[in-house]
């Protein structure tokens, strides 16, 4: 992700960048604290598993979207309580990102609680539940020095999806999320609105959405190219 500075175009970088990560939860990591590292190929702790995530160290996941864009992601350094979201991207500007989300483990399910790009001042609510079911609805809150976030998911139901990847049953999550700058001189409320969908033992497969200012509209699409659960 990049840095968000007073530059109304760079912080909207950020923001989309951001919301990207955001979307893309159930990818993996790199550890928060200083247990042991687990070697590849171990299974996840009982209490960082989920249905919509990797549940092996090591798993690495490629994305792609239009003109040539891709991401990756790795699972590494699953601890038993929290663990990191590690990106690298490939913009067709050739800006370059590399990046970690960090996550905790609860009862409640998954929870990011920050980056190595933005540090979150506060946050509440969950971003991946232990148990998810068509019909359900829940809400993260977060804040960092300079914006506010507040993201919407409810769960429609499973259906078959194919991707470059293959073809997989995945739950239908419609995502909406405001991002709200603290500054006035410069702020910038970005609203993102669209479709995710999760396939079990992998995460995120796809995403639709479409990123809303009050002076641009923006469609993202992104895939899953191929994944590796070792």
């Amino acid at each position: 992700m990049k840095t968000l500075s007073v530059s109304k175009s760079a912080w909207l970088i950020g923001l989309i960048v951001l919301a990207l990560a955001q979307s893309a939860c159930n990818y993996a990591t790199q550890l928060i604290g200083g247990a042991p590292a687990l070697q590849s190929g171990t299974p996840a702790p009982a209490s960082c598993a989920n249905k919509y995530t990797s549940a092996k160290n090591g798993a690495t996941r490629i994305f792609v979207g239009a003109s040539g864009y891709t991401e990756q992601a790795t699972l590494s350094n699953l601890d038993t309580s929290s663990f990191d979201v590690d990106w690298q991207t490939n913009p067709v500007n050739g800006q370059k990102a590399s990046f970690s989300d960090q996550w905790i483990c609860t009862t409640a399910g998954l929870v990011m609680v920050g980056s190595s790009h933005q540090k979150f001042s506060s946050e509440t609510g969950v971003t991946v539940p232990a148990s998810i079911k068509a019909g359900d609805h829940w809400t993260q809150y977060f804040e960092t020095v300079v914006t506010t976030f507040t993201d919407n998911y409810t769960a429609i139901g499973e259906e078959s999806v194919t991707v470059p990847a293959g073809t997989f049953t995945a739950m239908k999550i419609q995502f909406s999320s405001v991002s709200q700058g603290k500054s006035s001189g410069n702020s910038v409320m970005l609203k993102t609105d669209g479709f995710e969908w999760w396939a079990a033992g992998i995460g995120n497969i796809k995403s639709s959405l479409t990123y809303t200012t009050d002076k641009t509209t923006t469609q993202i699409n992104r895939e899953l190219q191929s994944y590796s659960n070792p």
